[in-house]
């Protein structure tokens, strides 16, 4: 695997030569000087490969983001691009590892690598390359890791305790932008990241768009908070062309309503889109080396003979690596290890409608404290209801009534127009039980023996700064992609790519400071301090 690196943006055409002369699978890194995004200008009667490759660059750097590194895969078959802000223009290493980088322009000095907490270094042994591997779910992060895991060779099995993409990535319409943060915290970083990531992905995965949308994500200023953080945000300029602050005329406009609809002012992501999960979780399972096994639940799991061993009631599965991506069932797996990770449920229920003539003329998804999407085969999706600590997943009256009343104060001439088409007595949805941290960020990465941690880290519990050098004492070849709470389009296929990479030593999407903060290690250590079992 060559990888190949500039600090400056280098000409197309010496791009193409690189991509027409070298074996494949290629990585091209270039450092971005400022936070703008790059043009590739063409000479003049430029060759048809060249104008290809422009193109393709132009379409993928459409989610472009300046917090962290941008990596853009299979822009061309089997070449991958990296862009990389000045932020971590000098952090490389952190993405590729011991992979040598092939400087094509004067080298860009690179900062002293971290030192990190002993709990936190990935496994000596962490480099066998699987040949057969059990995901557990087939939820998003269960498709999206198979998926990876396939199209590099690997055969996959997967186990679904019931229907493909029937539970919290069963909703009829979901909505993919970010909520995020005017500051680069953590999960500002992940959801940009996984944003722009998730939306080439879909383009790639399902180029028809037959089950899913564009016009954008228009999310609306519903209390003086929320204004504040989304005007800090369009004063953002170099996420412009990702997110913009409208007044409510404006707002009114691009939702395809007239001005004196009753609409407030607020952000739109134009590159946002609304999407069928269980449609493109179904894409992203269609591949000869994945099998799913849905209804499959897991009543077992051991280790022996270096092979992990599933049982269920249906038979008995086996592989060399095991990948939990169990969603809400996260906190009663059979696996001891994944049971002790301190997940919160979070239940949610949407509702379903009949469009409307005023209705259809809805070009963009609405957002705010509740969401409604454009019409898809004459039907709208509205909602959510958040319900912490809850694991009930039936529908239930009062959820509809209160989806119904967050729609009426989203837009009241909408909700009223449908509503009166669609009396609580002829309501449907979906309800369906989320996965969570108490942190609120996904967990994602190797597993560890719970115990054996507790034992080898328990002076942490009389000095969390206590000196430690035990190395971690891993679960051979288990890891884990849940806890996506309410974002799991935007932030488990980038956790899925992440995951893949360290299983496969590639190149990693995520930075050091975003897998030190979703390293399931995190709650057992904080458990640990706490003097918590």
């Amino acid at each position: 695997m060559k990888i190949y690196a500039w600090r400056n943006r280098p000409p197309l055409s010496e791009l193409l030569n690189l991509i027409q002369t070298q074996p494949k699978p290629l990585h091209l890194v270039v450092c971005l000087p400022d936070k703008r995004r790059p043009e590739w200008p063409l000479p003049n009667h430029a060759a048809a490969d060249l104008c290809r490759l422009k193109t393709a660059l132009i379409e993928a750097q459409a989610c472009l983001q300046f917090n962290s590194i941008n990596y853009l895969p299979n822009v061309l078959p089997d070449v991958h691009f990296w862009l990389a802000p000045p932020e971590c223009a000098d952090r490389l290493h952190e993405h590729f590892g011991t992979h040598p980088l092939c400087w094509q322009t004067e080298a860009l000095p690179q900062r002293p690598a971290a030192t990190l907490k002993p709990w936190l270094r990935p496994s000596e042994n962490r480099h066998t390359r699987p040949e057969r591997v059990l995901v557990i779910g087939a939820g998003i992060a269960g498709a999206s890791t198979a998926r990876l895991l396939a199209e590099h060779g690997i055969a996959v099995c997967v186990l679904e305790a019931g229907e493909i993409a029937a539970a919290a990535s069963g909703n009829r319409q979901g909505l993919l932008y970010a909520k995020i943060s005017p500051h680069n915290t953590e999960q500002t970083e992940l959801l940009l990241t996984g944003y722009g990531y998730t939306r080439r992905l879909l383009q790639q995965s399902l180029p028809q768009a037959k089950s899913w949308g564009g016009g954008g994500v228009l999310h609306l200023n519903y209390n003086e908070a929320e204004r504040r953080r989304n005007q800090a945000l369009g004063g953002q300029s170099h996420h412009a062309h990702l997110y913009r602050s409208v007044s409510a005329a404006e707002a009114a406009d691009l939702a395809g309503f007239p001005r004196q609809t009753a609409f407030s002012d607020g952000l739109y992501w134009p590159q946002g889109v609304w999407l069928n999960p269980p449609a493109w979780i179904h894409s992203l399972l269609d591949h000869p080396l994945i099998k799913v096994y849905p209804n499959t639940p897991l009543t077992a799991v051991s280790r022996q003979n270096n092979m992990w061993h599933a049982a269920t009631p249906t038979g008995h599965f086996s592989a060399g690596h095991i990948i939990y991506c169990t969603g809400a069932a996260s906190p009663i797996s059979p696996e001891a290890n994944v049971a002790a990770l301190p997940f919160r449920q979070i239940r949610g229920q949407t509702g379903v409608a009949n469009a409307t003539p005023f209705s259809q003329q809805l070009r963009c998804a609405l957002s705010a404290e509740g969401y409604i999407s454009p019409s898809w085969q004459g039907r709208h999706c509205y909602g959510a209801t958040f319900i912490l600590n809850s694991s009930d997943s039936r529908w239930l009256e009062q959820d509809e009534a209160a989806n119904r009343a967050t729609l009426a104060a989203l837009n009241p001439e909408l909700a009223a127009d449908l509503f009166a088409h669609h009396p609580p007595a002829a309501a449907e949805g979906h309800a369906a039980v989320r996965c969570d941290s108490p942190d609120h960020l996904p967990t994602v990465g190797p597993i560890a023996d719970a115990a054996a941690l507790q034992t080898a880290y328990a002076k942490l519990a009389l000095d969390k700064n206590y000196r430690l050098d035990t190395p971690c004492p891993y679960l051979p070849n288990a890891y884990i992609n849940t806890a996506h709470g309410t974002r799991g389009l935007t932030t488990a296929p980038i956790c899925a790519a992440a995951l893949v990479a360290e299983i496969l030593n590639l190149p990693n999407p995520l930075s050091q400071r975003l897998r030190t903060a979703l390293h399931p290690n995190r709650h057992l250590i904080r458990a640990i301090i706490k003097g918590q079992r």
